[in-house]
């Protein structure tokens, strides 16, 4: 019950934030633009690493509920932007922990936290100030437990959850997880890139897909019907065919791994996914997005796991700069993904105070174990702002009817971010 009255300590700390600063006025920053120039600088999601580092930096310019902090980090944010300018390597660095807690457990394990400290660089070795640079790309990170005997990535085995209850936040220590170049090509109207990658960057992506910063669940992040390997090696590569028609395509590692660091370690065993879309313009890619994603995974003999296949229908749009729409409705064949039939939705809203974010989710997927039932997931979050560097995100999971215990369960999370 200790993690229970915790977490509530804290949802009352930031409930009373809330109310004291509700009769501020709006901020000028516009989360939008941030998404537009991320949109911009990386043919992946929001949350690979150039599009990371491109919205933490324009967070950085806006005003914060902390300037205080923000003024005493000011002087190390300098010296890595003169270091960026004269080197054309830009560090960013970052550091995430997620504290989780189930209202049930099959194991008597019901709670986990794990950290995740990140070193993200990415270093523009060809034509730097011209149209189609070419940049080496990497994370390196360590993810580690912080005070409980498993993490988030781990608790769902414990409450017989078919899923991943904290997407990222697991118990691997240091890895290289991505490392890869990274080219523009047409002016900025198509990319490529080539090494190490993390699929999931490049795999149905909508605009409010990133676990460090939005929702927790993977059915929620992703459709349970896609089968995303860790990182590994491959290839990715999209453009722009028309002012708003565009494709993207990966061939990576199907046996990806965090910590082996090998190249294809289960031999050639490949993930294949590619899409087409519409967005009213490039910039707008994440805000406003509907595509048809299809993919394809080979057997993995040296895992057991048979090949799959299947097709996703997917779309979010934008209004009035705060509210994001999105769904997704998917179908797959074959034990390798979560599902074989889902359809999500939620939206993600802004109200108004500083870079705070309010998002609601809600999945039923059909589990690829034909003896399960249908499995219902919906997820609710608050990120509160505290500064330009800093945010703390109270987050409630409902897992309805899990596929492996007969208790519908909670799972309550509390999230911080601090990033360089």
């Amino acid at each position: 019950m200790n993690g229970h009255k915790i977490l509530i300590s804290a949802c009352s700390g930031l409930l009373t934030a809330l109310l004291l600063s509700a009769t501020a006025d709006a901020q000028e920053n516009s989360p939008q633009n941030a998404l537009e120039a991320a949109a911009s600088a990386s043919i992946g999601g929001p949350a690979s690493a150039q599009a990371q580092q491109e919205q933490d930096r324009l967070r950085r310019l806006e005003e914060s509920r902390w300037p205080s902090l923000d003024r005493a980090l000011d002087p190390t944010e300098e010296a890595l932007s003169r270091f960026q300018k004269s080197s054309g390597l830009s560090l960013s660095f970052d550091y995430q922990a997620l504290y989780q807690q189930s209202t049930h457990s099959l194991t008597g394990l019901d709670q986990s936290a794990s950290g995740q400290a990140r070193i993200i660089g990415n270093w523009s070795l060809l034509n730097r100030d011209g149209p189609n640079t070419g940049s080496l790309v990497f994370i390196l990170e360590n993810r580690h437990l912080l005070g409980q005997a498993i993490s988030p990535a781990s608790l769902a085995g414990q409450i017989g959850y078919v899923g991943a209850t904290g997407v990222t936040f697991g118990d691997t220590d240091t890895s290289l997880s991505v490392a890869y170049w990274s080219q523009v090509l047409a002016g900025g109207r198509a990319g490529l890139v080539a090494g190490r990658i993390d699929p999931g960057d490049y795999s149905d992506i909508l605009g409010y897909v990133n676990p460090r910063t939005t929702f927790q669940n993977y059915s929620i992040l992703f459709s349970p019907v896609l089968p995303i390997p860790d990182p590994g090696f491959g290839i990715a590569g999209g453009g722009f065919i028309t002012d708003h028609i565009y494709a993207l395509g990966i061939v990576s590692d199907a046996n990806g791994s965090l910590t082996d660091v090998n190249w294809f370690p289960g031999g050639a065993e490949f993930y294949t996914y590619g899409e087409i879309g519409w967005t009213p313009a490039k910039d707008q890619r994440y805000l406003t997005n509907v595509h048809l994603g299809v993919f394809h995974v080979d057997d993995r003999e040296d895992a057991g796991v048979p090949s799959s296949h299947g097709a996703i229908l997917s779309g979010n749009v934008t209004f009035n700069e705060n509210l994001m729409l999105f769904g997704r409705l998917g179908w797959s064949d074959g034990s390798a993904p979560i599902a074989r039939r889902a359809v999500n939705a939620g939206l993600m809203w802004r109200p108004g105070l500083y870079d705070d974010l309010f998002g609601f989710g809600v999945t039923v997927a059909d589990p690829s174990d034909a003896s399960l039932s249908d499995q219902t997931t919906a997820e609710m979050f608050y990120r509160f702002d505290v500064s330009d560097n800093f945010a703390i995100t109270v987050d409630a999971q409902y897992l309805k009817n899990p596929g492996l215990a007969e208790d519908d369960t909670w799972v309550l999370g509390l999230r911080m971010r601090l990033n360089l």
